[in-house]
């Protein structure tokens, strides 16, 4: 029987036997309900039981399908911000349109460089971007076809392009089957800029921006070309400043920098438009004008690049007077080939540079047997240099009239020490045919030099034997900007032991025109050692006399170009009183150089002059035959004797 109900029976006492037995087959239907009841409630339970358990599974499940899904999303979030800082890192412009034709993704870099912000580009079109970067580019047609070039999947396309802001892009484009049409951009505007540079340095001069050797090069092979095929003519007109090597040397590099730059602003000025003008070297500019007519043409432009550069330039409070030797060769009389004009235009240029300076000279071929000659000469005063051949020789200068007690008329002043190259026939090698190629060579310091120490070897030879004989040295102007030159005659002077009253400086006209300013510092220091200074070739220069008062010069050299037709020309004669005149005034000393006859010397004699020198008075001797002017008067006198037979 059923738990419950037996459980139910037994506490139910009034239930008798007789009872239970009529009811007996009730009982056991209920008793039958029960174990049913029992049964169903077990198999509930045990069903709930299970289903709990299925929801329990089902539900661990789903917790960690969500973890995972929530773990997947972070992980994709992370990997959207990775890929978006890395985007926006970039420097490269990224933008993605898709095969709808929508925004699908940019960066940063991309709205930079083409001057957008994000609530411009929000909502627009890949076709709206695209006519949009086509109203920036310079080159709407290459951009156009780099899109045809990328219509089909796996399309692409690299090209170059410089837009309207300055920029110059680099664009890649990509058609992605996935992802749609892929524009990549960069700035390489500093890249261009820097090649631009490049470039511009490979052939143009640094300092002053012109055409240099390379470009010129170039220039003149298309030249050569045009010219053939036009059957025109060109002109190749080399040109080197005048004494800029010695401005550069002694008042700096920056100085000579400033001095160039002005130089090839007045070049700029004046050639044509189809012309080039470059500098291929220190001080060397080449001018190259194209389609010649007339050889006037040439002619015209020469004289005017020279009147051009001649005028004063002032720059850091001095003024600068700077010249130009000019050599021209012409296409095709004097040369078929780059290489060939260039050397005859230099030629010519060194012809001109001998011919006095500050002129131009055309290509001839008697200049080629010259420019030879001239690079032998060089070789051999080289090795004269080296070896010791150089000889200085000495010509008297002369009283012409009582310039103190112990300098009376008819007695030796001075003596002049000239160079002297002697030849291996005993003659010697004129120096007007050497000394402009020791300057243009870099010798003329190192010789300026050796005749300073040569001459103050001399005179305390002479000074130890009792005779107190001045000698004066010329300065040449490449030697007389070289730094610091002044202060090493004065310091040489000092170490041979001898007064500084037995070394004078001779100095031209030309060369204190350069830059008043230095030679003015010079001339000071030199004064205030005691050295007694000429003017020499007084008259031949463009200067101004302003200079004669404020400049510490002692005596004026009256040029031979005065002297030599005094006896025949009113003109010379007219200006060599002046010039005595002149001087007296400024209480100078007045030297007339080159006298060689009686009534040359008559003149300036009764004009005053104060001494004389030339072939009439004395030749130019060595030491030892110069030594004779310092004996007894006897023999002085016999020398001198003839200019004065007239008073």
């Amino acid at each position: 029987m059923h738990p419950r109900l037996k459980q139910q029976l037994d506490q139910s006492p009034q239930i008798s036997d007789e009872t239970r037995a009529a009811i007996a087959d009730f009982i056991a239907a209920v008793n039958t309900t029960y174990q049913e009841h029992d049964n169903a409630k077990q198999e509930l339970t045990s069903s709930l039981e299970q289903s709990a358990r299925t929801l329990m599974d089902r539900n661990a499940v789903l917790t960690r399908n969500l973890e995972a899904q929530r773990e997947s999303q972070q992980r994709l979030s992370h990997s959207y911000d990775v890929l978006n800082a890395t985007l926006n890192s970039s420097n490269e412009g990224v933008l993605v349109i898709g095969k709808d034709d929508a925004l699908i993704a940019y960066n940063e870099r991309y709205l930079d460089l083409l001057d957008l912000t994000p609530d411009q580009i929000s909502g627009l079109t890949g076709t709206e971007l695209f006519k949009y970067s086509c109203s920036l580019s310079t080159d709407v047609d290459k951009l156009r076809a780099q899109l045809k070039d990328i219509r089909e999947p796996g399309g692409s396309s690299f090209e170059e392009y410089r837009f309207l802001n300055g920029r110059w892009l680099e664009i890649y484009a990509r058609h992605h089957e996935t992802a749609g049409y892929i524009w990549m951009m960069r700035d390489i505007t500093e890249v261009r800029e820097k090649e631009a540079t490049i470039s511009f340095q490979a052939y143009h001069d640094s300092l002053t921006g012109l055409p240099n050797r390379v470009q010129l090069q170039q220039k003149l092979a298309d030249a050569i070309v045009e010219a053939k095929k036009s059957h025109k003519r060109f002109a190749l007109c080399y040109l080197d400043l005048d004494g800029f090597k010695t401005i550069n040397d002694s008042l700096g590099h920056s100085t000579g920098d400033k001095l160039l730059i002005e130089v090839s602003k007045r070049l700029s000025e004046v050639i044509r438009p189809e012309d080039t003008l470059a500098r291929v070297g220190g001080d060397e500019f080449i001018v190259l004008l194209n389609h010649i007519d007339h050889h006037d043409e040439v002619l015209q432009l020469a004289e005017t690049l020279l009147l051009k550069l001649y005028d004063p330039i002032r720059l850091d409070n001095r003024e600068f007077v700077i010249g130009a030797s000019i050599g021209i060769a012409l296409y095709p009389t004097d040369g078929e080939e780059a290489g060939i004009l260039m050397r005859n235009a230099d030629i010519a240029m060194y012809r001109a540079k001998a011919n006095g300076k500050n002129c131009f000279h055309f290509f001839t071929p008697s200049l080629e047997r010259i420019a030879v000659q001239r690079m032998s000469l060089e070789t051999s005063l080289r090795r004269a240099l080296e070896s010791n051949q150089l000889e200085l020789y000495y010509q008297p200068k002369v009283c012409m009239r009582d310039v103190s007690d112990s300098l009376r008329t008819g007695h030796l002043h001075s003596f002049e020490a000239l160079l002297r190259w002697p030849k291996a026939n005993g003659g010697f090698v004129s120096p007007e045919s050497f000394i402009h190629i020791a300057e243009d060579a870099g010798m003329i310091g190192r010789i300026g030099f050796w005749i300073l120490e040569q001459a103050c070897l001399q005179a305390r030879d002479w000074y130890q034997k009792g005779y107190h004989a001045n000698i004066s040295i010329n300065i040449s102007p490449r030697q007389f900007l070289i730094p610091n030159f002044h202060q090493e005659i004065v310091r040489t002077i000092h170490e041979m032991n001898i007064p500084p009253s037995l070394i004078s400086i001779e100095i031209t006209e030309s060369l204190l025109m350069q830059d008043l300013t230095h030679a003015r510092h010079v001339l000071e220091y030199f004064r205030e050692h005691g050295i007694f200074i000429y003017l020499d070739d007084f008259g031949t220069g463009f200067s101004s006399l302003n200079y004669l008062k404020t400049l510490p010069i002692d005596s004026i050299k009256i040029d031979r170009t005065f002297v030599k037709d005094l006896s025949s020309s009113t003109a010379d004669q007219a200006i060599a009183a002046s010039i005595i005149s002149l001087g007296k005034n400024l209480d100078m000393l007045i030297v007339a150089e080159g006298i060689e006859t009686a009534e040359q010397a008559d003149f300036l004699i009764r004009n005053g002059c104060d001494l004389a020198q030339g072939f009439y008075y004395g030749h130019p001797v060595c030491a030892e035959q110069a030594e004779q002017y310092l004996h007894p008067d006897d023999i002085l006198h016999h020398a001198i004797a003839k200019p004065f037979s007239a008073e």
